[in-house]
C-alpha cells in the first residue's frame, strides 16, 4: 500500500509494504534512501500510530527532533536515521521500543545529552549512535543486557 505522509516535502509516496515473516505477521516498513532526491520536513509524529517495524532514512534534509510519538511504534524492530538532518536529542520514549534490535543514528545537530535509556532493548543487535553530541560515559548495562549486541 502507498501512503503519503505529512509534513515531508516534497511530497513523497513512501512505500509501506506488508511482509510475511516466518511467523506470519504482516510486517510494515518506511524507508527513504533516494540520494537524487533528498526528503525535506520533519518526520511526522503520525508515524506513532503506525504499526511499523522499520524505519530507515539516510541522507536526507530532514528537520527538528525526533518526535517523542516514535516511542509509541512498540512494533519497531529496526530505526536506522544516518546523516538526515535531524536535532537531539533523542526522545527518552524510545525506551518503550524493546523490540528494537537495530538502533543507528547518525549526525543530530543540537545540545548535548546524555545516553538514551536503552536498557530494555534486551534483543538490541546493533547499536550505533555516531556524532550526535552524547555526553558522559556508556552505561554499564550495555555488557550485560545485550547480550545478542554484534555492533556498538
Amino acid at each position: 500500500m502507498l501512503i503519503n505522509l505529512l509534513n515531508i516535502s516534497p511530497r513523497v509516496s513512501f512505500d509501506i509494504s506488508p511482509r510475511v515473516s516466518s511467523q506470519r505477521a504482516c510486517r510494515a516498513s518506511i524507508s527513504a534512501r533516494d540520494k537524487s532526491r533528498h526528503l525535506s520536513g520533519s518526520i511526522p509524529s503520525e508515524w506513532g500510530l503506525l504499526p511499523l517495524v522499520n524505519i530507515t532514512l539516510l541522507g536526507n534534509r530532514l528537520t527538528g527532533p525526533i518526535p517523542k510519538e516514535i516511542g509509541n511504534i512498540i512494533t519497531l524492530e529496526r530505526l536506522v536515521l544516518y546523516a538526515s538532518g535531524l536535532s537531539g536529542p533523542i526522545p527518552l520514549s524510545i525506551a518503550h521500543l524493546t523490540k528494537l534490535k537495530d538502533l543507528m543514528i547518525s549526525d543530530m545537530t543540537g545540545p548535548e545529552f546524555f545516553f538514551p535509556p536503552l536498557q530494555s532493548m534486551t534483543q538490541m543487535r546493533q547499536l550505533v549512535l555516531r556524532n550526535i553530541n552524547l555526553k558522559g560515559e556508556l552505561p554499564s548495562y550495555l555488557g550485560t543486557n545485550t547480550t545478542n549486541l554484534t555492533l556498538l
